[in-house]
């Protein structure tokens, strides 16, 4: 899981020096390549008979994107400050449970203390990390969700733009 958690901060921080030079900037360039993709997605939808309604409510990625309004002050180092902290109330904690004086292990208590007071302030970037960890978990292989995200593709593509 660790390595995943790497992987993921490493994602993110490459995605927050991304200028979006591979996609058209203007208005019109956007509309244009919305059109060009609604031409290659809808045929897709009819083919593999997403269109009824047994699909609506059937989100894959949606109940994630909805709740990105609410952390809008969550950046990149935020989630990279957050997952450090958590790793030093670990560090800690561990050190503490090791600890063979008392005032080392008083020490270490009051800093793991500290660092859940401090940590407070970041829960949305906690619910963004739980989020990122159960799109990770995400069966891409399902039929089911590739169905459902076939339907959500242009909506997820338009935000993403």
């Amino acid at each position: 899981m660790n390595v995943w958690c790497n992987v993921v901060l490493l994602l993110i921080a490459s995605l927050q020096v991304t200028d979006g030079a591979r996609l058209p900037r203007s208005r019109n360039d956007k509309e244009q390549l919305l059109k060009k993709l609604e031409e290659i997605i809808h045929p897709l939808q009819k083919y593999y008979t997403t269109t009824g309604t047994e699909w609506v409510g059937n989100s894959v990625f949606a109940p994630y994107l909805d709740q990105q309004n609410l952390r809008a002050s969550c950046t990149c180092q935020t989630m990279l400050l957050d997952r450090i902290l958590k790793i030093y109330e670990e560090i800690f904690t561990d050190m503490s449970n090791n600890a063979e004086k008392k005032d080392v292990k008083t020490n270490l208590t009051k800093a793991v203390s500290e660092v859940k007071k401090l940590r407070l302030k970041f829960k949305g970037e906690h619910e963004l990390w739980r989020d990122l960890q159960d799109v990770h978990l995400i069966k891409a292989k399902n039929g089911t969700v590739q169905k459902g995200a076939l339907n959500e593709f242009l909506m997820v593509f338009d935000l993403a733009y």
